[in-house]
């Protein structure tokens, strides 16, 4: 079911998903408030069947101060944005990388206001549409202390990098993105954008899990769960679905006592298909 809030149907959220075209980004900034700070620099990559097809990044020139604790993390001195390009000179080849793909960024929320505020007075219209956020699918994925990029690629060996400056950060989210996509395998990119953790209101549970539930309840087939509850690492569970009431799944697991998993909130599974294996 597709919610007000949701992104329209048809492609790019629809569409198979290896041929969706995605483009993460990161960006750096004077400081985290953007009524009084701006964007010091942009990087992009353009996915598409997995592999970067296309990549740029810049320094933006600005006469905004960084705050001290911003300049001590990305080390952007005024020195260095002498000869940098305004965000106007740039913005026609931020468009172009974004346009019909899908934005991912680790902590969209504060990205995508600082490239509206800054695209919008330029061309007069919205440069991302619904973005993918790579701290909520991670905190569906990885069970860790915090979700910072640097912490989740060092919990997940992924390549080390320099921090806090938008090339190297984006190549660590082009690295963590893969990584989630292969744990949670969407069919869609809709299906990534049906992850939810921690948001308000009733749980989001994956459109083709439903489809799954409704049609395997009171089946003497089990399903194969990759299932994460808060605090414990994913784990896999074969069950039979006695009871589908969304957005719990009543299983019998042919265990008992405290072991045995007999309620579960849909929204907790990762990856869900029929399984061969008998359960009583």
């Amino acid at each position: 079911m597709i919610l007000p809030d949701d992104p329209p149907p048809g492609d790019p959220w629809d569409a198979p998903f290896a041929r969706c075209p995605f483009a993460l980004i990161d960006c750096e900034m004077t400081g985290p408030d953007p009524a009084r700070d701006a964007l010091l620099e942009v990087a992009v990559l353009r996915v598409e069947g997995g592999a970067v097809v296309d990549a740029f990044e810049s320094l933006v020139h600005t006469e905004t101060p960084s705050h001290p604790h911003a300049l001590a993390m990305h080390g952007i001195t005024p020195e260095s944005l002498v000869d940098a390009p305004r965000f106007e000179a740039i913005a026609p080849r931020l468009a172009g990388l974004v346009a019909g793909a899908i934005p991912v960024m680790h902590g969209a929320d504060l990205d995508v206001v600082f490239l509206e505020r800054a695209y919008e007075p330029i061309a007069g219209a919205s440069l991302l549409g619904p973005a993918l956020d790579t701290v909520l699918l991670a905190r569906r994925v990885v069970h860790t202390r915090t979700y910072g990029l640097s912490a989740l690629a060092a919990r997940l060996s992924l390549r080390p990098r320099r921090w806090h400056r938008a090339g190297e950060d984006v190549r660590a989210v082009y690295d963590l993105f893969a990584h989630v996509t292969g744990v949670l395998r969407p069919e869609t990119a809709r299906a990534l954008w049906e992850v939810r953790v921690g948001q308000d209101g009733p749980a989001r549970v994956r459109g083709s899990f439903e489809l799954l539930f409704t049609r395997m309840q009171g089946s003497r087939h089990a399903v194969s769960l990759l299932v994460r509850t808060p605090g414990h690492d994913a784990t896999t569970l074969v069950a039979r679905i006695e009871r589908w009431t969304p957005p719990y799944l009543h299983l019998a697991t042919g265990q008992r006592g405290a072991n045995g998993v007999r309620v579960l909130r849909a929204d907790r599974v990762l990856y869900a298909e029929e399984s061969s294996a008998r359960v009583r």
